[in-house]
């Protein structure tokens, strides 16, 4: 016991072989807990895509009564009108099925006896693989399937993959349906349908579709999953940069691990996670270079990770104030010629970002507003973007002011289907209230400790979290819980330093492991509100605190 606890507080901020072994270990658990059920490898591949009203006509191969329609749909999202017939001539309207989103599965019920149906898009759709089944849940065979005169079979040439249920597992949802489309325009190398965004994310989110040529979930959330998993690294690298012992460097690693909102968002097939991965790294080898080794390679490195987050989302500029505030107060204390401050500045953090985020542009110029193969089409793009931002007039009924955030007083309820009168499965983006609300305690107390004892590291880890919250009281626009996400890395480390204090003043060496208790609790309980799998209804509803927790 006593030698174990002399390897957890050894006081070093060197990462060592055990170090790489212990996160290595935490890393390994968490990336086997976060790739179950991450979603299909195994969706529709091949689509047809039909013209506004051109006619699409299945003949089946017997007269039989029809039951249900199960669709998956492509890029296009699309409304039809069906009709049937028994003679190919003499057609009636049964009904109007409207696909959702994109790369989604679709189940419609409907009641007839055809030998012919007849599909046609009021606008341009996309078809993936289409099934009928009758009043037995047998599949009915097709005989042949015609557009406009051609016989086409890339409609049902994948029967192996319809689902026996349909859920988030195969198909997109919430936001997915802008992302994984932008991913599938890289694949396809066509027009981007993303454009509110830089490009680096979706590149980025695009890679193993690419690589894999495989247009499924699995594929287009691996690459946010797999940043889910480095940023827990990155939280151990944190606390031992920090604290200089392996066990706040644990504990750092581990608050990240049990975060909620962590896990729920780093599993959807958005960019939010490649955006706090880089703002992390950014922070990190800013930290290093004060702490540290005053290495111009650190603060290169802060530099980039700075420029390739800015290259994901526009709210990383944000980081760039934190840095700033940082690497100013630095250089004036340590009184560092102002040639070098002005030169390092200048050259990681203005230059360097306009590099990266023209050349990200360059790359794959063609996006739906304009093909930015050159500067002023670059121009043009950023204009439309910001107008688009600071225009933007929609509302959300789970959008949420910035000051609730931090209470994680309304999630974003991003996933819901009914498996039965009684079981659901349910994605909710929501955060470890063990974790978020002692933040909050954490950040009064530690004012108090940076005043009283000017502790260098309250100061480094209170600039992120303002700088990254607090300009938000400025935005109009619709906001969420996830805006809130960049935040929370230095929240965690702040409680970390919280926790340390209160721990070597009080002597008591149980609160932390009470508390951590707590923490996975509640990660415990709340996981199926956060993963999907079906449970009760009565169980979601049972765990709601709030009457704003919609899930």
């Amino acid at each position: 016991m006593q030698k174990i606890k002399v390897l957890l507080t050894e006081q070093n901020s060197k990462m060592t072989k055990l170090d790489y072994l212990i996160i290595s270990i935490i890393a390994v658990l968490y990336a086997i807990l976060s790739f179950i059920n991450l979603g299909s490898m195994t969706n529709p591949q091949t689509f047809h895509t039909l013209k506004k009203e051109e006619k699409l006509v299945f003949k089946l191969a017997d007269e039989t009564e029809l039951l249900k329609i199960k669709l998956y749909n492509g890029d296009n999202s699309g409304e039809f009108a069906v009709y049937s017939s028994i003679d190919n001539t003499d057609y009636n309207y049964l009904m109007t099925l409207q696909t959702s989103g994109a790369f989604s599965w679709d189940e419609y019920r409907l009641h007839t006896t055809p030998k012919y149906l007849k599909f046609i898009p009021t606008t341009k759709s996309t078809i993936g693989e289409i099934a009928f089944y009758d009043n037995h849940r047998n599949k009915v065979p097709i005989e042949e399937i015609i557009v406009s005169t051609k016989h086409i079979k890339t409609i049902t040439d994948e029967p192996q993959t319809i689902p026996e249920e349909i859920s988030y597992l195969n198909s997109s949802y919430f936001d997915e349906i802008y992302f994984a489309r932008t991913a599938y325009n890289y694949k396809e190398k066509t027009d981007t349908y993303e454009w509110t965004h830089p490009p680096l994310g979706k590149m980025i989110q695009a890679l193993p579709v690419i690589i894999f040529d495989n247009m499924s979930p699995f594929f287009y959330r691996l690459m946010g999953n797999l940043a889910g998993i480095i940023m827990i690294y990155i939280m151990y690298l944190f606390g031992k940069l920090l604290f200089k012992t392996r066990k706040w460097a644990i504990v750092s690693s581990l608050l990240m691990f049990f975060d909620t909102l962590h896990f729920t968002q780093t599993r959807i097939g958005t960019v939010d996670s490649f955006l706090v991965l880089f703002i992390m790294l950014a922070i990190y080898f800013m930290y290093r270079y004060i702490i540290i080794d005053k290495k111009t390679s650190s603060l290169f490195l802060s530099g980039l990770f700075f420029s390739l987050s800015i290259s994901v989302k526009w709210t990383a500029m944000l980081s760039g104030l934190a840095l700033a505030i940082i690497y100013f107060t630095n250089f004036f204390k340590e009184k560092y010629s102002a040639k070098k401050m002005l030169v390092c500045g200048l050259s990681f953090f203005v230059v360097l970002p306009l590099i990266i985020y023209i050349g990200i542009y360059l790359i794959y110029p063609n996006n739906q507003v304009a093909h930015t193969n050159n500067l002023a089409e670059i121009i043009t793009q950023t204009e439309k973007m910001y107008n688009y931002h600071s225009t933007l007039k929609a509302d959300h009924f789970f959008s949420s002011p910035w000051y609730t955030w931090p209470i994680s007083y309304k999630p974003v309820w991003y996933y819901t289907r009914d498996y039965s009168l009684a079981t659901k499965g349910t994605i909710s983006a929501l955060g470890n209230i063990i974790i978020w609300w002692g933040g909050i305690i954490a950040t009064f107390a530690s004012i108090f400790i940076l005043i009283t004892k000017k502790d260098k590291n309250i100061f480094l880890l209170l600039i992120p979290i303002l700088s990254l919250w607090l300009p938000y009281v400025f935005i109009g626009r619709v906001m969420f819980l996830y805006h809130y996400f960049p935040v929370i890395p230095f929240l965690m480390l702040l409680l970390v330093a919280t926790l340390k204090h209160l721990e070597e003043k009080t002597k008591i060496y149980s609160i932390v492991p009470i508390y951590l208790i707590l923490i996975i609790a509640f990660f415990i309980i709340y996981f199926p509100i956060i993963s999907g799998i079906p449970v009760s209804k009565h169980y979601v509803d049972t765990v709601k605190l709030f009457n704003t927790w919609y899930f």
